[in-house]
């Protein structure tokens, strides 16, 4: 991996988690997902004006396949964030997209991943796991956590985030990248309209829009920003798989704040994870 593909995804990670603290600390978090997504999308809005290139036709295909792929990933998000805590929800979503990525990225995408690079997710694998215990030596634990609503919609959420990762490889080929992401952001937006005013209602989204304050419009113009940032490693030639490892150093902050800054517990267990996690990021950097 190239220097600069890995300085952008770093930045990326960093501003990534800036939108789960948002979401974490809101009153209504599905209509905060909603509020975000449409400043986004207007904060945006010269971005269709700058650029020019054009697009090709299938890449409208490429681009409403993301987008509803997202949706599922935001919608999933909001829902574990009503019942789960910012150190395990975030650690949980983030770090099973790489495992499925992994599997996309060999089997769908082709693309060939060195021994090194599999050893760095591997590292990233552990670290998130350990990142998802409250104590050493309970290793049960996330698989029992699994019960519970809030764990199962992060898996969800991963989930989804491997798939729009694996088709936003494919579809980002000819285009601008930030053109792309704005797109796909501005149709999932779309999407989610209809469910978002089932779920809250006009009312909730009024109320929402005046608790959150600054919150939404940052969020917004930080979570598009992120992802912008890895469609542009991926289109210098990031494999998938990697970029999507390497992106997951954002669960490091992500617990970080949720330890020292929500007071979550498991802070020493974390810590060991988010070690093991900036290791395996480092293997793909370095070697990968």
């Amino acid at each position: 991996m190239s220097p600069l593909s890995l300085a952008l995804l770093l930045l990326s990670a960093c501003v990534h988690v800036v939108a789960h603290v948002a979401l974490k600390r809101a009153r209504d978090r599905t209509a905060l997902m909603w509020w975000f997504m449409a400043w986004g999308t207007l904060l945006y809005l010269p971005v269709v004006f700058l650029v020019r290139r054009p697009l090709l036709p299938e890449t409208w295909l490429w681009i409403a396949l993301s987008s509803v792929f997202e949706a599922g990933y935001f919608w999933s998000i909001a829902q574990a964030y009503r019942g789960g805590d910012l150190s395990t929800v975030y650690p949980l979503a983030r770090g099973i997209a790489p495992m499925f990525l992994l599997i996309w990225s060999g089997l769908v995408l082709r693309e060939r991943l060195t021994a090194w690079g599999i050893a760095g997710v591997a590292l990233i694998a552990v670290g998130l796991y350990l990142a998802n215990l409250s104590r050493l030596g309970d290793w049960s634990e996330p698989w029992r956590a699994l019960r519970r609503a809030a764990p199962r919609w992060a898996l969800a959420a991963g989930f989804f985030t491997s798939l729009y990762t694996a088709v936003d490889k494919v579809g980002i080929r000819g285009v601008d990248p930030l053109l792309y992401t704005y797109l796909a952001l501005a149709t999932t937006t779309l999407w989610l309209t209809p469910l978002t005013l089932l779920r809250v209602g006009w009312q909730g989204l009024k109320g929402e829009l005046r608790a959150s304050g600054w919150a939404a419009p940052l969020a917004g113009l930080t979570s598009l920003a992120a992802y912008a940032l890895v469609l542009y490693a991926m289109q210098l030639g990031t494999p998938a798989g990697y970029a999507g490892a390497v992106r997951e150093v954002s669960v490091v902050l992500g617990a970080a704040i949720g330890v020292w800054v929500f007071r979550e517990s498991g802070g020493p267990v974390r810590v060991v994870g988010a070690v093991l996690v900036a290791a395996g990021v480092a293997v793909i950097g370095l070697l990968g």
